[in-house]
């Protein structure tokens, strides 16, 4: 470690002593503000004094008083402090201090901004210390040092501030009058859930609900990767937010294949490079028209980690651009100190668990792809089923719907559903599951297309 390593460890953490005391004193001039900071926990606060006042606080306000000097000064002079024969209004500065507080509040109704402040600083301390102990584990400084798969699990496991504790007790009425009011929502057309945009598939997938994880399954070159995003350039068509993850491809060559798809011009012929003077006119005038109609987001980056993906999540959600994610495809999400197992059912596990929580936290539709096992090629009716999922157990338990892709023309070339693909709705939380709908696959840019209507084509 060099001497500027050492300065960086030994500087004070980081801060913001304005910003502590805004938040007291802003919820103290305005009791109405907590509501809005009470998540904050007392830990948040750098200074001890602070600390002590946040708890004070928190202690009056949880009684159902409203906080103010008063009986402020009171809980803290009934406490003991830690000098003789002192209290703990002695030890945060006396009535002076307390009074202090409220005249150094710039606007008391920004006291939530103050309050972000504190907690992200709260965050980097954590994050900070967090840091030392992986340093106090590699070195052994407590005993054997961590092996290296221990160590990676231990600096995955980045703590952060706890979040705004909440009662989710309902009431059986209240219960009642939330869906007759659910209802009413749907009724008008106004529902929250996203659709696929594929006429036929909609009238029997009920959509990608906020907070749903949704799995679409098929084995290799059945067509999951471009369905998903045949998907996600069609809700991303009306105006929504969308991000695709491709873990397998980069964006460009997704791009190759529906451009070449809405311009109709041939794959091959792109890719070879055989493209006339118009084709490559059409490619432009299909690429002005999908940009005006709004596409999705891609990040290309193979190694990417489940805890990448929560904070990419995170930070579109709290920017408000994001209201669809797409991830092509689980199996290749990191775990750190899992990935290499002979076994992986834990890591897809790990992942299943950790996606959908990230989608009820941010209250998100996640499409998740996912291959199925080889299994299923040994069976005369290779149409997909929900034990076919690779390590379903927590997959199946996790996911609130699930998607099956299926070609019958890739195992029987004299078919008569010559570039029909099925999509089977193996499961859905708001639907009726087990059945199918049938959309055109054209093979030659391995798109697809609804059969109801040529307006698909984007």
């Amino acid at each position: 470690m060099s001497v500027n390593d050492l300065q960086l460890w030994n500087r004070t953490p980081p801060h913001d002593e304005a910003a502590e005391i805004a938040v007291l004193g802003g919820v103290l001039t305005d009791n109405d503000q907590w509501a809005e900071v009470s998540d904050l926990p007392s830990e948040a606060f750098y200074l001890g004094r602070h600390r002590t006042i946040w708890q004070a606080i928190t202690l009056i306000m949880a009684g159902g008083k409203g906080v103010d000097l008063v009986n402020l000064t009171g809980v803290l002079e009934r406490q003991k402090g830690l000098g003789r024969d002192a209290t703990m209004l002695d030890e945060v500065g006396g009535m002076s201090y307390l009074i202090g507080l409220g005249e150094r509040v710039p606007f008391a109704y920004r006291t939530a901004q103050y309050a972000a402040t504190v907690r992200d600083l709260y965050a980097r301390r954590l994050l900070l210390a967090h840091g030392l102990r992986v340093m106090r584990a590699e070195a052994g400084v407590e005993g054997e040092p961590l092996a290296t798969a221990d160590l990676q699990d231990l600096a995955a496991s980045v703590p952060m501030p706890a979040a705004k504790p909440s009662s989710h007790v309902v009431t059986g009425a209240a219960a009642d009058q939330g869906a007759i009011e659910y209802v009413k929502m749907l009724a008008s057309g106004n529902s929250p859930a996203l659709k696929t945009g594929f006429p036929d598939l909609d009238t029997v997938f009920c959509g990608f609900h906020p907070g749903s994880m949704t799995v679409v399954g098929a084995r290799p070159s059945m067509g999951k990767s471009s369905l998903a995003i045949g998907i996600a350039e069609r809700v991303a068509a009306k105006g929504r937010f969308v991000q695709v993850l491709s873990l397998e491809m980069k964006a460009s060559q997704i791009a190759m294949r529906q451009l070449c798809h809405a311009a109709r011009v041939r794959l091959q012929d792109a890719l070879s490079g055989q493209a006339s003077e118009t084709d490559l006119g059409r490619l432009v005038s299909a690429a002005e028209r999908r940009a005006l109609n709004g596409l999705p987001n891609y990040l290309d980056q193979p190694d990417t980690t489940l805890q990448a993906v929560e904070r990419l999540a995170t930070h579109l959600k709290a920017a408000q651009r994001l209201d669809l994610l797409v991830i092509d495809y689980l199996g290749l999400i990191s775990v750190p100190g899992r990935d290499g197992d002979e076994n992986d059912t834990q890591k897809l596990g790990i992942i299943s668990r950790g996606l959908k929580t990230l989608a009820i936290q941010l209250d998100l539709p996640i499409v998740v792809l996912h291959q199925l096992n080889r299994s299923l090629e040994s069976r005369p009716n290779k149409r997909p089923k929900m034990a076919d999922l690779r390590q379903s157990g927590r997959i199946e338990e996790d996911a609130d719907n699930i998607l099956f892709v299926y070609r019958d023309e890739y195992y029987n070339k004299e078919t008569d559903q010559q570039g029909i693909a099925e999509i089977i709705v193996g499961k859905q939380r708001q639907g009726p599951r087990d059945t199918t709908a049938r959309l055109k696959f054209h093979s030659d840019s391995a798109t697809f297309q609804s059969l109801a209507s040529d307006s698909s084509l984007l």
